[in-house]
């Protein structure tokens, strides 16, 4: 079932119990090993080969959730950076408690221990040699793993925030370096929109959404924007409104906002746009879309482009497309959902209009109830 929420709930995976179980044989191993035990050196080598084998196919589930899969996204990055913060801060403690100790035992020594430090028998280390070498592989490793990180950050994000583990989520990676496919939810959202009032365009190697609405729907605009920005495909801009001069000079005031650019988006921008006579690139529904018109692309196409009509069915308002699209449109409907339909002309040349009877919209409305907007329950209601 597509979920609509941006938080990740991870399935089951037998990687924990086989790295426990790893660890734990390695370390009998080890000890069969010092004990001069016959088999312990294969055992060894055994628990070694398995605990990097479960490391490979933990992280490569990892990389798939974050890119192919789409999970990663912005609340679970910042509970991801949380959760490294409040390790780090528990390691502190851990150090603290240890050096306390060490100070109060040095500092002030205990009758028990001769009142001198270290106690007599003891042999300290030498500072400079050992441990002087594990200090410099701690702070190297440190170290090369945030200048690595400086290359991944957001710099239209506060620092802690913008720390991405997407690597197409910036604004500043080039569109040929972002990667697909998308998430379900995602082509769901952008396919849903081009049936309704969103564009595409072209923009060097890569195509970007760009989406627009009348401020009287600006908070189902502002809800879209937030959507994408947490799945990793805007920037944190909240879109603000602009105004332009519409019919009979009347001012229109409107919301807009454009997606980053991917090179891997280009296959939808070559499905959507034509060229037509005069050699002008135009939205054309391609051949497979009825295997992309999930209930949440429904939803969305609704809230772009649907209407309620009193006591009677739901209105999609596809004036912008050929009747023979419209045609094609309204048999994907009949096939994937079996509504009924029927094709209305607007009173425009050339422009028709599906209607979903009043029977059929009823079971339409209950399959895309769950991803209507508040704001625009009362397309279907």
């Amino acid at each position: 079932m597509t979920k609509f929420y941006s938080y990740h709930l991870v399935e089951n995976s037998p990687w924990p119990l086989l790295g426990s179980m790893s660890c734990l044989v390695l370390t009998i191993a080890g000890v069969l090993y010092m004990k001069g035990f016959k088999y312990g050196l294969i055992l060894l080598y055994i628990a070694l080969v398995l605990l990097i084998l479960t490391f490979i196919f933990w992280f490569r589930d990892i990389i798939r959730e974050a890119t192919y899969q789409g999970h990663h996204t912005y609340k679970v990055r910042r509970g991801l950076q949380l959760g490294m913060i409040l390790f780090i801060v528990s390691e502190v403690f851990f150090f603290v408690a240890f050096f306390w100790a060490y100070f109060h035992s040095s500092l002030t020594p205990a009758i028990e221990l001769g009142a001198i430090w270290p106690p007599k028998g003891i042999e300290i280390l030498n500072p400079w040699n050992v441990p002087l070498l594990n200090t410099v592989l701690l702070l190297s490793s440190g170290v090369s793993l945030i200048w690595n990180k400086l290359f991944l950050i957001d710099y239209n994000n506060p620092f802690f925030l913008s720390m991405s583990l997407l690597p197409f989520s910036s604004s500043r990676i080039l569109s040929t370096k972002r990667i697909g496919p998308h998430n379900i939810d995602v082509i769901s959202i952008l396919i849903g929109s081009l049936l309704g009032d969103a564009t595409m365009e072209k923009d060097g190697n890569g195509s970007r959404f760009a989406f627009y609405q009348e401020k009287s729907h600006g908070e189902y605009l502002l809800w879209l924007h937030k959507t994408l920005f947490e799945l990793g495909y805007c920037t944190s801009v909240i879109p603000s409104i602009s105004s332009r001069v519409g019919v009979n000079d009347n001012i229109r005031y409107y919301y807009r906002f454009r997606t980053f650019t991917y090179s891997s988006f280009n296959w939808i921008y070559d499905a959507f746009y034509l060229n037509n006579s005069n050699n002008k690139r135009i939205k054309f529904v391609p051949s497979f879309i009825e295997e992309f018109l999930s209930p949440l692309a429904l939803a969305v196409w609704i809230m772009d482009d649907g209407t309620k009509l009193k006591n009677k069915g739901i209105k999609f308002c596809t004036n912008s497309f050929t009747l023979q699209e419209v045609q094609f449109l309204a048999n994907c409907l009949k096939n994937k959902y079996s509504f009924n339909t029927s094709i209305h002309k607007t009173g425009a040349i050339n422009q028709y209009n599906i209607y979903i009877t009043k029977e059929s919209s009823l079971e339409l409305a209950k399959i895309v109830k769950p991803y209507i907007h508040d704001t625009m329950l009362y397309k279907i209601i």
